[in-house]
């Protein structure tokens, strides 16, 4: 498929072959380009849809997150610009974090207030369908298009644009920086490089966390591992 996109500092003139990881059980999860991003959010018609899915994907939460998130609007400190996920967001089992902080970005700054007043976020397996049917509207394949595909895209991101690996391990809530190491070279042309970079660079990392000492956890934590 071809296409030709405009980026604010480099023209797509194509679309490249999908990125996808594979998990352990040989499930597939795609890693969206920023152009795959634009071409899938434009076929959100309805706007509490288009809403939930930049929610999804800015915040990089786990769908179930993202539900409870919209039962407890108290969690957002809107002074303090984060949203406070505690141990009630998730009951991922095999989490060992159990509360984290999420820096509100910029995209979401105008957006998230409307999250609330739209509709109920749909059921997981509502979501999953209406993903896939996105996809295939958007023309780029419904391979690897799950509810997991916005946490999975959002972290490549962050890393892409050279956010520290400890630094999105506080924010999406990893307990060890190994578990980074599936985004590892993925393979994104310069062109998609450059505009990731682009999207979020007004994404202050550095005001995340204390970085002296959340670095030195990680770095004890890779030592021990080598």
């Amino acid at each position: 498929m071809k296409k030709v996109m405009f980026f604010q500092n480099v023209t797509l003139v194509r679309m490249p072959e999908a990125i996808c990881l594979t998990t352990d059980k040989g499930n597939k999860i795609r890693i969206l380009t920023p152009l795959e991003y634009d071409a899938l959010i434009t076929q959100i018609k309805q706007d509490h849809l288009r809403t939930l899915f930049n929610v999804c994907f800015f915040t990089g939460m786990r769908y179930m997150e993202v539900q409870r998130l919209y039962e407890n609007p108290v969690w957002v400190m809107r002074e303090r610009g984060v949203i406070y996920l505690g141990r009630d967001a998730s009951k991922k089992v095999k989490m060992k974090l159990k509360q984290r902080h999420i820096p509100i970005p910029p995209q979401l700054t105008g957006e998230l207030p409307y999250f609330f007043k739209n509709k109920k976020p749909p059921i997981r397996k509502v979501w999953w369908t209406n993903l896939k049917r996105w996809a295939r509207e958007a023309e780029i394949g419904d391979v690897g298009i799950t509810p997991k595909m916005t946490r999975a895209s959002i972290e490549s991101w962050m890393l892409i644009s050279g956010i520290p690996d400890f630094a999105v391990c506080n924010r999406q809530g990893h307990d060890r920086v190994t578990q980074l190491n599936h985004y590892m070279g993925l393979p994104f042309t310069r062109a998609e490089v450059i505009e990731i970079k682009s999207r979020l660079a007004g994404w202050n990392w550095q005001d995340w966390v204390d970085e002296t000492a959340t670095k030195s956890i990680w770095v004890a934590e890779r030592k021990s591992n080598e």
